[in-house]
């Protein structure tokens, strides 16, 4: 993201294939504010205020978002088979209503809150609302709801010690508040959610728990319990630190989840939870299956898990081969054990590979955000290396069980460069997907040229697949017109589909940009330029 503007990507009508611009794009305009733009189902004629635009992690079409006006049009919306649905209406019972029942069956949505709408691989998706009855709005509560496609259920409610509440026991409740939790949506209905917990003495305390239909709310752990089930296991009577957000959090395909945290005794690392007792799977001070794998070597400060394939891991750390020699790189949990894939090695297979550099700095943080992205068994990163004249920045690909591979470098001509002629001059959003693509946000001299990029992998030459100027087929009203695309922008960083993080990019390759349209205003655009992605572990 070069100018701060949220932008994402979506799926749905109007054809495009680029010939001057966007080499070899395809590129579809779902929907936009302008009350001329037609989108699936959604009133025209009337403009719209969209706001909270998501594509689902797994792509796949799962384009939603919010519409704040007009009132008529009010709620969230998602596309389900390629057509726009609105699943929530403050003011009404039935299927767009919270679906409770019995002496609760009139109840409404006095509020839906904003910032919500994430979707799960299988289309469901959870968001925060308050509701009562109409005519007793002072008993209101606050809650978690999940959309199944059809209708919605409640997950989880504030002040309710029962189904609804955090699993703890009489006298647990989530605290009273519209901002009570934060949640992500997972596979078959269940929902992973952080908040706190208040207890029958009224002290308060971190809590992750997981909704599962049928059954209510799990705990997953809880920051200063002792009892196994909801603490660290690595010391007797140790418990987790407080501190954590979904920045620490990754959710596979498959439920999975994992997170980083910290533990009583200065522990840290990162755990498996919510699959019976919390696991620990890589944390400092240990060596063994823990440990980074490098002899004697041991991990000093972990940071966020990213999911591979098949139960693997990638993560960033710092370590030391000796109480006075320390080192930072990229580590792979396999399922049983962790191993390296990018650091300072003395043999220099795990090194940059590029003109005998060593790596300089990684651009990650340890709040999760920052430059990696995985997809499969691959990983990406920007990082600075170091030569012995000179220094270096570039954009980095590895496999796992191969060399980390250069991709891209920026100001140098030459086979690491996006055209003959031209040079990198930055990078913004990247992600890399599941057979070793990247798709890359870039600017390029000479003239610092803004556009979206793919570098397939075993492809030496880039392709500039959107950029500003590049005309894309609209549906109006008065019939379709060739719109010219004034910007778009995307968040810095890699992207975190593989996370359970719903964005601009999923594991199928479809991309989500909201685009400035000459004209027209913001519309959604929605591309797939990598068609090759089904080799490894997405399903």
């Amino acid at each position: 993201m070069f100018n701060r503007k949220l932008i994402f990507a979506a799926c749905a009508s109007a054809l495009f294939t680029s010939q001057a611009y966007g080499q070899a794009a395809v590129w579809q305009v779902v929907a936009g504010e302008d009350g001329r733009v037609v989108a699936s189902n959604l009133p025209s004629a009337t403009n719209r205020s969209i706001t909270d635009i998501f594509l689902g992690d797994a792509g796949a079409g799962q384009v939603g978002f919010r519409v704040s006006s007009p009132a008529a049009s009010a709620g969230y919306w998602a596309s389900k088979n390629g057509i726009f649905n609105r699943y929530t209406q403050t003011a009404v019972t039935g299927t767009l209503g919270p679906g409770r029942s019995g002496a609760e069956s009139n109840h409404v949505f006095l509020d839906v809150y904003s910032e919500w709408g994430a979707v799960a691989t299988d289309g469901q998706r959870v968001f925060a609302a308050r509701a009562s009855d109409p005519n007793a709005t002072a008993n209101a509560s606050y809650g978690l709801w999940r959309w199944d496609g059809s209708r919605n259920t409640e997950a989880a409610r504030t002040l309710s010690d029962g189904v609804y509440g955090p699993g703890l026991g009489a006298g647990w409740v989530f605290p009273n508040s519209s901002t009570f939790a934060n949640a992500r949506m997972m596979v078959g209905g269940n929902v992973l959610i952080t908040s706190t917990t208040t207890s029958p003495t009224g002290a308060s305390s971190g809590l992750i728990v997981r909704h599962v239909p049928g059954t209510g709310n799990i705990p997953c752990l809880r920051n200063g319990a002792t009892e196994p089930a909801l603490s660290p296991g690595l010391t007797a009577g140790d418990s987790f630190q407080s501190g954590w957000s979904f920045g620490n959090l990754a959710i596979t395909p498959q439920g999975r989840v994992y997170g980083d945290f910290s533990a009583t005794g200065s522990r840290d690392g990162i755990w498996e939870i919510c699959n019976g007792a919390p696991r620990a799977i890589a944390v400092d001070d240990e060596t063994g299956a823990r440990g980074p794998g490098m002899g004697s070597a041991y991990f000093t400060d972990v940071y966020p898990p990213f999911p591979g394939v098949n139960g693997a891991v990638m993560f960033f750390s710092y370590f030391r081969t000796s109480p006075s020699s320390s080192g930072f790189g990229l580590f792979l949990h396999n399922g049983s054990s962790n191993q390296p894939l990018a650091y300072n090695d003395t043999a220099g297979l795990f090194g940059p590979n590029w003109a005998g550099s060593t790596w300089g700095t990684f651009d990650v943080e340890s709040s999760g955000s920052g430059s990696l992205s995985t997809g499969g068994q691959y990983a990406s990163f920007t990082a600075s290396v170091n030569t012995p004249d000179s220094t270096a920045r570039g954009l980095w690909r590895v496999r796992v069980g191969q060399r980390p591979e250069l991709v891209a470098l920026i100001g140098l001509t030459g086979q690491y460069a996006p055209e003959p002629g031209r040079t990198w001059a930055s990078f913004g959003a990247s992600a890399i997907l599941s057979n070793g693509d990247i798709v890359l946000e870039a600017r390029s001299d000479p003239g610092n040229t803004y556009a979206l990029w793919l570098l397939e992998n075993g492809n030496p030459t880039p392709r500039r697949i959107l950029e500003p100027g590049q005309t894309v087929p609209l549906a109006t009203t008065q019939g379709t017109v060739q719109a010219t695309i004034a910007s778009f922008d995307l968040n810095n960083g890699g992207a975190q589909y593989s996370r359970g993080s719903d964005g601009w990019i999923g594991a199928d390759g479809t991309i989500m940009v909201v685009a400035t349209l000459t004209n027209y205003g913001e519309a959604i655009l929605t591309s797939r330029p990598s068609d090759r992605i089904f080799s490894y572990g997405f399903n």
